[in-house]
């Protein structure tokens, strides 16, 4: 069973997925209530630029007609108008990390990121994390993020490129 990494559009019926992936993984990381910024309404109000991008990675199954994408982990990525916190000569800042419980799904989505990171000439890929969320700070921390301040109550990580 392959993993694939692949935008996907933001539209009611992935936000109604990823809003499912969302409150799953805020559930099982007991993490306080985030029901509000969870629901599909939200998703697609912050989804409503050009300069966002959702970013998933799917556990492929059967082929053709019996194509099944099972979704596993999601980035939104801002190329443009991002916080100012986030330094860089053209950063790209991924917003949101929804993770799953499923490593390779996770690091394949990471890699995909930095590729395209790569591919626009992005010089630093900067990661907002909740500060409830040690599991997700720790992943980054493992792929060579270091922690480089706050925004609002958010810890945001940066990685040179």
């Amino acid at each position: 069973m392959p993993v694939i990494a692949k935008f996907i559009v933001a539209n009611e019926e992935n936000a109604y997925k990823v809003s499912e992936m969302a409150n799953a993984y805020y559930t099982t990381s007991k993490q306080k209530d985030t029901a509000k910024e969870n629901t599909v309404s939200a998703f697609l109000n912050k989804a409503n630029s050009f300069t966002t991008e959702w970013l998933m990675t799917f556990d492929v199954t059967g082929e053709d007609e019996d194509r099944v994408e099972e979704p596993l982990a999601l980035l939104v990525l801002i190329s443009a108008n991002l916080p100012k916190e986030a330094d860089g000569g053209k950063p790209l800042y991924i917003e949101r990390t929804i993770p799953s419980g499923n490593d390779e799904g996770n690091q394949k989505l990471l890699n995909r990121a930095f590729e395209i990171a790569a591919q626009r000439k992005h010089d630093v890929v900067w990661a907002e994390v909740k500060p409830a969320d040690t599991a997700l700070a720790n992943f980054y921390k493992d792929l060579g993020f270091r922690e480089s301040g706050k925004r609002d109550e958010a810890l945001l990580f940066k990685k040179a490129l």
